[in-house]
């Protein structure tokens, strides 16, 4: 560090402003404290003893920091108390020797050090490429278990209502969840969360990553958000995690089916039961039953982020509207509940419109009735009970179904939302 003084001609005039070591040495050793940060060094220039404000940055580089910089603007606070005893120190050492102008000086640069005061540079957080795809591969499943936990009882009372048990489906889902209780207690609503818990995190996480990818590798010529990036992205989603994961709904869906003894259809003693017995009458094809519905299903979940995404865009306009008339700068995040109820809504409509085939996917995975399987194909399955049993019967269950998902949803889109923001903090540095 240089103290600035003005070279005056005489030299008693020079020698009165001479300087001892031992107080620079002090001086060198306080700078040491804040090498790593702009300071406001205090100097007096001896011919005038005008206080002079000069920005020191360390290394002979300069550092830029914009006047909002919250940082910097704590930095100006607390740098504006300081200078009100500091101001006093000087004012009061105006017309004495320099050296108790240098001992000021020190005084406050050792303050203002102990303090914090001075802004320090904004810290860029780095993650590898690896971690930060495991974590958005994993982000859609921890969600998705929590809420599966907690929905099962629905989801169980759901399937009885879709199935061809003419005893059940015509019943109310008071009537049916009395009936599971008969049969099997509490136990009975937690049909099927072991293979839930099994496939929750394959099945979401790949869904979600997957739906994340193609967004990315369809925005050159798609841009992200618009209507058929999201279509495109959602539907091949959800075939990807369908096809990984229909064995495991298949085993679920038996095991949750209330037995209809009248009809020849047994009990299965457990999951290894069920797997071996399918396994053994219907092959391999027997875990991939229902498999054309879950992709017909792919439409809602294409449809789902559709609306997500305009209804999520639109809210953000929205927003930023309001914020310009309040005079702050545009905002790119939306209120966490904003985005659950967004996603709800979505879901809600998307769910309504493509229903059906939750009806059609549970009947072609029904157990055999007298030794026949009924139900084939999902056109061959809509057919056979709009004419059986009417058009409504391709609603049954939808209330259970709504109070299911649509929370089940929201939820796991909130979560998505959550974490895709705490990532963009991030940069992606190569390991």
């Amino acid at each position: 560090m240089s103290i600035t003084a003005t070279n005056c001609a005489a030299s008693t005039t020079a020698n009165k402003y001479s300087v001892s070591k031992s107080t620079l040495l002090s001086i060198l050793l306080l700078l040491l404290c804040v090498m790593t940060r702009p300071i406001q060094v205090e100097a007096h220039f001896a011919s005038n003893h005008k206080l002079i404000r000069q920005p020191y940055s360390t290394c002979g580089a300069s550092m830029s920091l914009s006047p909002t910089d919250p940082w910097m603007a704590r930095s100006r606070r607390r740098q504006n108390r300081n200078d009100k005893s500091a101001n006093g120190d000087f004012n009061t050492i105006t017309n004495k020797n320099p050296k108790q102008v240098l001992l000021a000086a020190a005084k406050s640069i050792q303050q203002d050090a102990r303090g914090g005061a001075a802004a320090a540079g904004h810290i860029v957080k780095t993650m590898t490429a690896r971690r930060m795809e495991t974590f958005k591969f994993l982000s859609g499943g921890v969600a998705g278990t929590v809420a599966a936990c907690v929905t099962n009882p629905l989801e169980v009372i759901k399937t009885q209502l879709q199935s061809s048990n003419r005893e059940l489906q015509k019943g109310h889902p008071v009537a049916v969840a009395k009936t599971i209780i008969q049969q099997d207690g509490p136990s009975g609503f937690f049909r099927g969360l072991p293979p839930t818990l099994i496939g929750i995190i394959p099945s979401r996480s790949a869904y979600f990553y997957a739906y994340s990818r193609i967004k990315s590798f369809l925005h050159p010529t798609l841009p992200e958000g618009s209507p058929p990036n999201a279509l495109i992205a959602g539907f091949l989603a959800g075939m990807v995690g369908n096809t990984l994961t229909n064995p495991i709904w298949m085993v679920r869906t038996r095991m949750q089916l209330l037995i209809d003894h009248t009809a020849g259809q047994r009990q299965y003693a457990g999951y290894g039961d069920a797997i071996a017995t399918i396994w053994k009458e219907e092959g391999i094809k027997g875990f991939y039953k229902g498999i054309t519905a879950s992709y017909w299903g792919c439409a809602e979940g294409a449809l789902q982020f559709i609306l997500y995404e305009q209804l999520k865009t639109k809210l953000l306009d929205r927003q930023n509207e309001r914020r310009a008339q309040q005079g702050l700068r545009p905002s790119q995040e939306l209120p966490k509940a904003t985005y659950f109820w967004a996603a709800a809504a979505s879901k809600a409509v998307a769910a309504v419109l493509t229903y059906p085939h939750e009806v059609a996917r549970t009947r072609m995975r029904e157990q055999a009735r007298s030794g026949i399987f009924k139900y084939k194909g999902m056109w061959q399955t809509l057919q056979l009970m709009a004419q059986e049993e009417g058009l409504q019967s391709l609603y049954s269950g939808m209330g259970v179904h709504l109070m299911k998902v649509v929370p089940n949803s929201a939820l796991m889109f909130l979560t998505y939302e959550v974490v895709r923001g705490y990532l963009d903090q991030y940069k992606v540095v190569d390991p």
